[in-house]
């Protein structure tokens, strides 16, 4: 069995080292904040504290830790968000991840284990932040645009193939959607794309393509914005 104190100093560690996690997630505002960290470190710490008093000289204690490992799996997906082609959430599952290590960490007594796993956290999210920055203005970026045309209903399938013929040719460009919405004698066609780096040339190409039909009524495209994925 385990001293009563020793449970609390186990407990207690982990609680600080969530808490340290947590406060700098809470600053940024992400989803999982200070609370969510300091539970999920806690209640690591108090499974593997359980465990080793259940087991203690006749079992595995190392079975409950690794339910806590696929429990906190399960916890972390539900903070992922895949928006279009971004993905969201990342990080803070990775940090709720790290957070439940820190409890289990604590609650075998590894103080200074769980400490250096806090110190590589903190470090990871403030010290490498600039630079993972500084690497996304280095490489190529997916930009999402939208080209739209009004005309008249009859030419809708012609007006697709245009675009389509003058897309279809550049390998840096990908269709996401191409169709048309409407029920009256004019129809808008829309086309959703993304593009490896800026495409403006090749966007205003379309558009002056489509003006100079006699079917079209307005043309015209615009850039989507997209959600980062957090740090």
């Amino acid at each position: 069995m385990i001293l009563f104190t020793t449970y609390l100093v186990r407990l207690g560690c982990a609680f600080v080292l969530g808490t340290i996690i947590g406060v700098e997630r809470q600053m940024r505002q992400r989803n999982a904040g200070l609370r969510t960290n300091i539970l999920v470190a806690v209640g690591a710490a108090a499974f593997t504290i359980l465990s080793y008093a259940m087991t203690s000289g006749n079992g595995d204690p190392s079975r409950v830790a690794a339910q806590i490992v696929s429990g906190i799996g399960f916890l972390g997906g539900g903070l992922i968000i895949k928006d279009g082609l971004t993905v969201r959430g990342l990080n803070t599952a990775a940090t709720i991840w790290c957070s439940a290590a820190c409890g289990t960490l604590s609650g075998v007594g590894l103080y200074a284990e769980a400490a250096v796993l806090v110190i590589c956290v903190l470090m990871t999210h403030c010290l490498f932040r600039p630079l993972c920055s500084f690497l996304e203005k280095r490489t190529v970026r997916v930009y999402h645009y939208s080209v739209r045309a009004v005309c008249q209903r009859s030419a809708s399938d012609s007006i697709q193939k245009l675009i389509m013929d003058t897309l279809v040719f550049d390998q840096d460009v990908k269709l996401n959607a191409l169709f048309y919405k409407g029920d009256d004698d004019r129809v808008e066609v829309c086309c959703d794309m993304e593009t490896l780096g800026e495409h403006k040339l090749l966007l205003d190409l379309v558009v002056s393509r489509l003006r100079a039909r006699t079917e079209v009524v307005s043309a015209g495209w615009e850039k989507e914005e997209t959600p980062q994925e957090d740090f």
